[in-house]
């Protein structure tokens, strides 16, 4: 026991390896020692359960004891294979093989940061998506990726070229087994429709047909930029009809619940669970009051965050486009809450989860986590929608809104959010109050106001639209007193 603390000091256990080939922890060079014991405190503070620590460090002391090297001179991931082969010949169960083997995954990203070496990133299977297509064609697709990536941040080209590639090849593929495609040419409206009709009869939406349509004919296009000879009509198809979209904010009661639900696991006893919640209430607040798309949440930098002025600087967004954004009261308390468990990482993202920036589905998973505790079912792109409601129906100028959420054009914004229906309704009949005034004849000058049960009936009309809270509250007290008036009349 240590006098400051009352605890033992961190330690490594000598055990007796099972396997003769494996060092013991004792045989060790000190650098490995070391960095052992620190791959063990790096995943006690990525939160990890006991068992995930065990089976990961059991897979650590196997790589350094079997490899027998300085850990900086270990390579990744020719000599950690070694160990995978290692694994598979002398552990039977075929769970403990794969525990063992998401260990090594683990030490290899430690290794990596630990030596700040830059990750590799995973190779396309250019084969699936280019395979059936002749090699002109495939030779065109290839440029058009190429093209494509310079728009795209460093660290979405590998995601970005994989959506890419499958929307805009699988009408290519389907196409390459109906007909002979030698070239762009052979591209033409009628093995086009062929295609829809196909997809269609499997219940494929319009939209999703909408969208790979839109991508073949912006692929088209750069290949007519690069005086390429294309089919001409294929420019000319119009994408099939489909009715508005509503868009899909999420009722106020539900977000309500949802965030009662986060709040909740903040109070858990286990301290893991606590830390992901702290984490989860920062990134909802700002998709929910700031209306952040899921990629900035995840993209989001340390010195993006100015304390200040209470605002969040987004940088190469959807678009390549920069804004600020502004955070409330609540949404500026929870990030700091956040950042005081959050720790030293490796890396200048705010939001990590065990060591690493959020993955692409994090928000997504931990919504649904949530949503099934407390009966609610909200997508992450929902928050942001509810966002541009919430603020229309509060007062805020659309232009306002425009520039919160980032839009280049105004009619986005009036797409991703629309004034409730007690807004429409209270604003209709404030208007018309005043032209019904304009309107009103000379004689009508001496009419009688509107009795009690007019006044009732428009408030009720009131009470039928999906009004907030404050209006909601004036409404009840408005409803009351002319009820109160109204009794007042019948007695006398």
């Amino acid at each position: 026991m240590t006098i400051s603390t009352g605890k033992r000091p961190p330690h490594i256990k000598n055990t007796t390896p099972t396997h003769p080939e494996v060092k013991r922890i004792i045989d060790w060079v000190e650098p490995n020692r070391k960095l052992y014991l620190a791959f063990r405190v790096w995943l006690y503070e990525g939160g990890y359960a006991v068992a995930a620590r065990t089976a990961y460090c059991v897979a650590a002391r196997l790589a350094l004891g079997l490899l027998d090297k300085l850990y900086w001179q270990i390579e990744v991931p020719a000599d950690l294979d070694r160990v995978r082969d290692f694994i598979a010949t002398h552990y039977a169960s075929a769970a403990t093989r794969r525990m063992y083997g998401r260990g090594l995954d683990k030490f290899a990203a430690y290794l990596n940061m630990r030596c700040r070496r830059p990750t590799s990133e995973p190779a396309i299977n250019w084969e699936y998506y280019l395979g059936p297509l002749p090699d002109s064609l495939a030779a065109d697709l290839r440029a058009y990726v190429q093209h494509c990536r310079r728009n795209w941040r460093p660290d979405q080209v590998y995601r970005s070229t994989y959506n890419l590639l499958g929307v805009l090849t699988r009408s290519l593929r389907w196409m390459a087994t109906q007909v002979t495609l030698n070239s762009a040419e052979d591209i033409t409206p009628t093995i086009w429709f062929a295609y829809v009709d196909a997809r269609l009869a499997n219940e494929i939406q319009p939209v999703t047909l909408n969208h790979e349509l839109q991508t073949l004919q912006n692929w088209l296009r750069f290949l007519a930029d690069q005086e390429r000879n294309i089919c001409a009509r294929m420019l000319r198809v119009e994408p099939l009809d489909i009715g508005p979209r509503l868009p899909r904010d999420a009722p106020l009661e539900q977000l309500r619940r949802l965030l009662a639900e986060i709040e909740k696991e903040i109070t858990a006893s286990r301290v893991r669970v606590q830390r992901m919640a702290v984490l989860d209430r920062a990134w909802f607040l700002l998709m929910l009051h700031s209306g952040l798309r899921t990629s900035e949440v995840r993209h989001m930098q340390l010195a993006d965050i100015d304390w200040e002025n209470r605002r969040v600087r987004i940088e190469q967004s959807k678009g390549l486009k920069d804004r600020l954004v502004c955070m409330s009261d609540v949404t500026l308390e929870a990030l700091k809450t956040y950042l005081e468990v959050r720790g030293p990482a490796g890396t200048e993202h705010v939001f990590i989860y065990r060591h690493l920036p959020l993955g692409f589905k994090y928000c997504q998973i931990r919504l649904r986590t949530y949503g099934k505790r407390c009966g609610v079912s909200i997508t992450p792109h929902q928050l942001r929608h509810s966002c541009a409601t919430l603020l229309l129906n509060a007062g805020a100028p659309i232009l306002t809104v425009q520039t919160i959420l980032g839009h280049q054009r105004v009619d986005t914004t009036l797409g991703y959010a629309r004034l409730y229906d007690g807004t429409v309704a209270a604003d209709y009949y404030r208007a018309m109050i005043q032209i019904e005034h304009q309107m009103a004849l000379p004689e009508d000058a001496q009419a009688e106001p509107p009795n009690s049960g007019q006044l009732l009936a428009l408030v009720d009309a009131l009470r039928n639209g999906t009004l907030n809270e404050a209006q909601q509250e004036t409404v009840r007290a408005l409803r009351a007193g002319i009820a109160a008036l109204a009794e007042r009349g019948s007695a006398s």
